[in-house]
């Protein structure tokens, strides 16, 4: 399902709504993490090209740290986080993209904004024990936590990680 562009913003209600179905119906309910993985990689892709042409349109300029800017960042935070953890307990994937696992969980840390919020707090600290199993480098773990906690989930630093893991996951892809 292809989630709409209105006037310049991805409808995040729908991606929200799509994405909490997904996770709702293949990994809270049945760990079908392959078809979890099949469902929401078009919705990474497409937040991810989303994402792009909207910084291309404006030559780079990260946009406004407004309401709509703060769901968006939220929502692809934890898009990444459901992906990597698809990806990475379908076994057979994670012998092919044990870098994309990674980088998945590290732009989940670096772009989830709001962390003192409970939700939020939770996530991150899923997040990084996900990290911990998947690297198993307790050195990159404290730093990667450390170095989210002194962002402090800024919509503004946030919106900027994106940023950047967008561009080096484009020349990746």
């Amino acid at each position: 399902m292809e989630i709409q562009v209105i006037r310049d913003h991805l409808d995040i209600v729908k991606l929200q709504e799509k994405m909490n179905s997904i996770v709702f119906d293949y990994l809270d309910t049945s760990n079908n993490y392959k078809k979890a993985m099949r469902a929401l990689s078009p919705l990474y892709t497409q937040v991810m090209t989303f994402y792009k042409e909207y910084l291309e349109a404006r030559a780079g300029e990260l946009p406004k740290a407004n309401t709509y800017w703060h769901l968006f960042i939220d929502c692809s935070a934890k898009l990444c986080y459901f992906l990597a953890a698809s990806i990475y307990y379908s076994s057979n994937e994670l012998q092919q993209t044990p870098e994309k696992v990674e980088r998945l969980l590290t732009n989940a840390a670096y772009s989830l904004p709001s962390i003192e919020q409970e939700e939020n707090e939770e996530l991150l600290t899923a997040i990084i024990a996900l990290y911990d199993e998947v690297v198993e480098d307790s050195d990159k773990v404290t730093t990667l936590k450390n170095n989210v906690l002194a962002q402090k989930g800024d919509v503004k630093q946030c919106l900027h990680q994106f940023k950047m893991f967008v561009e080096k996951e484009m020349i990746h892809s």
